[in-house]
């Protein structure tokens, strides 16, 4: 089965509960399509265990590229400041502080080596996986956003995105957060990382069939939910 998340945002252990969810295993294959680290404090964990896994594959998120920017060798000025407003301090210290240089570096390489999209085919259907919005430009895909009149620009395609929480989408702040339909575009960011928010939750998208499954909430408990819908 091929399994899709986004926008972990250090929170460990909802990406473990929802593993055990999924009952994840060697056969299967999972996509994280940005935003594993900052605003909680495990994402250089979750980085190191995608890192480690052969059927895991990851693409650059707009908190990646911030780190690379940095911390990577073409630090960009304004960069640090940038990164710490967007929840990049636990990263940062735990890069800096609690590793050790040759695992910063490693970790460093892993990131400067990610996609920011990527096209596949999964049980008929066509997906582009793109963490912000898709587009021409690197920007657009890892910094854009996605609206409620976003449409997929790829015919025949479902454009799968994170980085927009979904109650931007859906108006509904007041519930626990759930993947917003779209016209050919799915956004799956439920809100992992907002610490706030009881609401927030970590979805999943099994691209084989299009079931969603849902961690996290005001309830705590597991939840899933089947759909076919695109649009």
């Amino acid at each position: 089965m091929f399994y899709c998340i986004s926008d972990l945002h250090g929170e460990l252990d909802k990406f473990q509960r929802m593993l055990d969810v999924i009952q994840f295993s060697a056969s299967d294959h999972l996509y994280i399509i940005g935003d594993v680290i900052d605003r909680g404090p495990l994402g250089v964990d979750i980085l190191q265990r995608i890192m480690d896994a052969p059927n895991m594959t990851m693409l650059l998120g707009n908190h990646e590229q911030m780190c690379l920017d940095t911390l990577g060798p073409r630090n960009q000025f304004g960069a640090r400041d940038l990164w710490r407003q967007n929840g990049g301090a636990p990263t940062y210290r735990e890069l800096l502080y609690h590793r050790s240089a040759p695992e910063k570096n490693r970790i460093l390489r892993f990131l400067s080596g990610l996609p920011d999209h990527l096209e596949l085919s999964v049980g008929g259907r066509r997906f582009h996986l793109v963490h912000g919005c898709p587009g021409q430009e690197h920007n657009t895909r890892i910094w854009g956003r996605v609206d409620t009149d976003s449409k997929s620009p790829y015919p025949g395609t479902i454009c799968v995105v994170g980085h927009t929480p979904t109650p931007f989408l859906t108006g509904r702040f007041e519930e626990d957060f759930s993947i917003w339909h779209g016209d050919g575009i799915l956004d799956i960011d439920c809100g992992c990382g907002n610490l706030h928010t009881p609401h927030r939750r970590l979805a999943c998208l099994r691209l084989d069939d299009m079931a969603e499954f849902y961690v996290g909430g005001a309830s705590g408990a597991p939840d899933t939910a089947s759909s076919g819908q695109t649009g």
